[in-house]
């Protein structure tokens, strides 16, 4: 005896279950004894067969249901004429169906009923395959995502190709900020007593013509207790913050606008107080400052972690190296007066125009950062913030993993804005709450 199985399709009435009004079958095969991990399921040919076929069944369904309601001309309120069928397609998470569906017009206007999938549903693609294509868009680059999905489809298929999985993230990336930008208005979050905001930037090559790179600013906002420790030795987890970035051109006004809402997601108030971590650049404190008139005490912080970076990138022989590094524990402990005259005795112990280059070059950094230079080791001791270092990088995890992954990437502003916002509201735990919704607005 050879044994089988045989899958079944049935349609039926929910207030009469044992009737059957439909069947068919999606899917026989042989059942054969296991001999390894390869032919011990069905196999992922069959699956997504199995998946197919029972999408075309249910598929067959809803589109009767298109025209059970009403079969005469909402206009002339007669009834509407056959014009026989039209086949349209339909694009799922991992299958591809052909639809077929009537086609019924009205003989004294003109009036026809929709005949295609798109002019039913306004799409011809599911929701979840937008959402996964969006995904992914704003994590790998488009051709790899096109290969990734061919794995798991086992075979190409054209709706998933890379100009495809381009079109769909930037369309669903340009309708979340979209509605970042109307929830403002809406925002009721649980008041916080204090917020940290790190503010930073990341430079990228750009497609412009006139310049090599243009910067990303990036915001994000977590209460202090949403710290968590990691014990393997890797930098700090943040359970929940709100996050933005913008890449445009615009005087900063969508930075700063998204950070105001991500921080009123996370509780912002008139009396909350605010500690401010920012790398120095002027761009970042313009940021900082537009938060100022809407919360309570303000501390502004010059980023441990910047600093000190810069400190250590800062070439110069190993008399004038040594020198500096010890400048480090002026700083470290906030006497920017003691580090400014340190500066100057190592300027003029300088000799080469490149090393006094780049003592000046510090020198005005430390200068116009001067009120934000804190007493590091201080806070350290008292559990305070005093570096962005605590947790994750979010330079590193908003722009550069995807977007300076490979050497020849480069991005135009239209290009690029719609991954940020994307890979903003992943970041912010934000997606599983508005990504039906982008994916219903995008165009």
């Amino acid at each position: 005896m050879t044994k089988c199985y045989r899958v079944l399709f049935e349609s039926f009435d929910k207030n009469n279950p044992d009737e059957v009004l439909s069947r068919s079958t999606v899917l026989e095969g042989a059942i054969e004894k296991p001999t390894n991990c390869l032919n011990f399921s069905m196999g992922l040919k069959n699956q997504i067969e199995l998946i197919k076929n029972v999408q075309d069944n249910v598929i067959v369904e809803k589109t009767k249901l298109v025209y059970e309601i009403s079969n005469k001309c909402p206009k002339c309120d007669i009834k509407l004429t056959k014009l026989g069928t039209n086949i349209s397609n339909f694009h799922d998470v991992l299958t591809d169906h052909t639809v077929e569906i009537k086609r019924l017009k009205c003989r004294k206007c003109g009036y026809e009923t929709p005949s295609t999938v798109r002019g039913i549903i306004d799409a011809n693609l599911s929701g979840e395959l937008k959402k996964i294509q969006s995904q992914l868009g704003s994590t790998h680059s488009y051709r790899e995502c096109e290969e990734i999905f061919d794995q798991f489809s086992n075979e190409p298929r054209k709706i998933n190709n890379h100009d495809r999985v381009k079109h769909v993230t930037e369309a669903v990336g340009g309708a979340v900020d979209e509605i970042n930008k109307d929830e403002k208005e809406i925002i009721a979050a649980e008041p916080a007593s204090e917020l940290i905001l790190n503010v930073d930037g990341g430079h990228l090559k750009t497609t412009d013509k006139d310049k090599q790179s243009m910067e990303a600013i990036i915001s994000v906002v977590y209460k202090p207790e949403s710290i968590e420790s990691n014990d393997n030795g890797t930098r700090n987890f943040i359970r929940s913050k709100h996050c933005a970035a913008s890449i445009k051109d615009d005087d900063q006004e969508h930075i700063i606008s998204g950070t105001i809402i991500a921080a009123l997601k996370q509780g912002l108030t008139e009396k909350t107080n605010v500690t401010a971590l920012c790398d120095g650049a002027t761009n970042c404190w313009n940021v900082v400052e537009a938060i100022r008139p809407l919360c309570g005490q303000m501390t502004c912080i010059l980023d441990w972690f910047h600093l000190a970076v810069k400190i250590q990138n800062i070439s110069l022989p190993p008399p004038l190296k040594d020198k500096l590094i010890r400048i480090k524990w002026h700083l470290w402990r906030g006497n920017v007066d003691n580090a400014l005259m340190r500066l100057g005795q190592l300027l003029e112990l300088a000799k080469n125009e490149k090393d006094i280059l780049k003592i000046k070059k510090f020198t005005n950094y430390i200068k116009n950062n001067m009120d934000k230079v804190v007493n590091y080791r201080e806070r350290q001791k008292n559990g305070l913030v005093f570096t962005s270092n605590m947790a994750e990088s979010t330079v590193e995890s908003l722009i550069n993993q995807r977007c300076k992954g490979q050497q020849h990437m480069r991005w135009s502003r239209e290009g690029l804005n719609p991954v940020l916002q994307l890979r903003a509201a992943i970041q912010s735990n934000d997606w599983q709450n508005k990504w039906q919704t982008a994916v219903l607005n995008a165009a």
